[in-house]
């Protein structure tokens, strides 16, 4: 059997409507071209592992519940063997266009390990979404409003963080491109992940970009692909469950990247700026208890049952 050129990596939970639309894409994307497709679903609820298990065009992994993200990528990896990894997300619409263009591109610069696309959003309105590295002031800025209101130049610093005003007109190196949509080329990688698990969800992709470059190894963004992007499909049901998985990952990224004094003085800003909120009895306030196991690096059990419909 022929080796497939490109394997696409799909992860899914509960976005049944956006994962069989991302599939569809991937029905033109890849025409002309050795592709398999392998997606992982994560204990859905929602029918879709029925919808998926349907379909003769993939790789279906079921998972009976919810590994996490990470962990599921990396189940589909291993059962991948394509020249180039696609990570996919399930609210992604892909087309011909832009997987040829991703592929041209690694073919043309073979020094680089990694290409994204730019997105939009599903209107055509463009969707800024990669980053420069966070630094511990914009990383505590994203996680305390009283921070981006008190440290001086917060607004300019975010702009650079989130890339805002640099120029995507041509092709161009990122520190860290959101791997929603990133062809990999297989040599940079590990022979049985892609990603650390100690990150379930969140700053998998920040820590594994980071890796890379530790290495000398460039991410690339090029404008001659572009994407349709819902964006947080998945991540939007996770309420309050998703609020200590994404400060427990914080707590990790700092204790593996800042002096403890820094990781000290983010656990009392954040614990501070819940204190009114406790008061005041906002019910979307994650509890005591949790924030307390959060600020520990402890993300929590991984959530079975999505608290929001994706759409």
């Amino acid at each position: 059997m022929t080796k497939p050129r490109v394997s696409i990596l799909v992860v899914n939970w509960n976005t049944r409507d956006l994962v069989l639309e991302c599939l569809e894409s991937l029905a033109t994307a890849t025409e002309g071209t050795a592709a398999e497709v392998i997606v992982v679903d994560n204990g859905s609820v929602d029918g879709s592992p029925g919808a998926l298990a349907r379909r003769t065009d993939i790789v279906l992994i079921e998972n009976a519940r919810n590994l996490g993200y990470a962990a599921a990528v990396n189940q589909a990896y291993r059962r991948s063997s394509g020249e180039h990894v696609l990570l996919l997300n399930s609210d992604v619409g892909l087309y011909h266009e832009a997987l040829q263009s991703m592929l041209g591109f690694l073919d043309d610069h073979p020094e680089v390990a990694g290409i994204a696309p730019l997105y939009v959003y599903p209107d055509g309105s463009p969707q800024p979404f990669h980053f420069r590295f966070p630094t511990f002031s914009v990383t505590l800025a994203s996680c305390s409003a009283l921070a981006r209101r008190v440290i001086p130049g917060m607004t300019r610093r975010l702009r650079e963080f989130r890339m805002l005003d640099d120029d995507f007109s041509r092709a161009r190196p990122v520190p860290q491109p959101s791997a929603s949509c990133l062809m990999l080329r297989r040599a940079v990688l590990a022979g049985d992940h892609i990603f650390d698990e100690r990150y379930p969800i969140f700053f998998n992709d920040v820590q594994f970009a980071r890796s890379l470059g530790t290495r000398g190894l460039e991410l690339w963004v090029t404008p001659e692909a572009t994407v349709v992007h819902e964006g947080g499909a998945s991540t939007r049901m996770l309420g309050r469950v998703g609020k200590q998985q994404y400060l427990g990952s914080t707590i990790r990224m700092l204790e593996e990247t800042e002096a403890r004094p820094k990781v000290w003085l983010f656990r009392a800003v954040v614990f501070a700026q819940h204190v009114p909120l406790w008061v005041l009895a906002r019910p979307d306030t994650i509890g005591i208890r949790q924030l307390w196991m959060a600020l520990s690096g402890d993300t929590g059990s991984l959530p079975t049952q999505p608290t929001a419909r994706a759409r």
